[in-house]
């Protein structure tokens, strides 16, 4: 599968939610696992900004990826994260995937004395 990865250099990315395990089949419970390493996989549901603006976006990270003190409204960083275009007979889109989640520390504003 074509894989583009993001440069996250250029936005702020917030935690909106604690990350959930990611339900595979909605009416058995069924939770989706990783194929390759078989670990389970969870939504992590965060707030790009980006010149300002907004958007909501659900990021895919393997459960060894989840730092577990995670709390909303924190900044986080998103290692390995890429984009993955997708299309099938219901329609088409883009999931996102990262080898991580954890939280990120901002720089202190330096002050100026003038």
């Amino acid at each position: 599968m074509r894989q583009i990865p993001v440069d996250t250099a250029v936005m702020t990315v917030m935690l909106i939610q604690a990350p959930e395990p990611k339900v595979k089949n909605r009416e058995t419970g069924e939770v989706a696992v990783d194929k390759q390493s078989g670990k389970t996989l969870f939504n992590v549901n965060v707030a790009v900004i980006v010149d300002g603006r907004p958007d909501a976006v659900t990021i895919v990270v393997a459960e060894d990826g989840v730092q577990p003190d995670l709390v909303p409204g924190m900044p986080v960083a998103l290692p390995g994260l890429v984009a993955r275009p997708w299309e099938n007979d219901f329609g088409h889109g883009i999931s996102f995937r990262a080898s991580a989640v954890m939280a990120q520390q901002i720089p202190a504003a330096s002050s100026t004395k003038g």
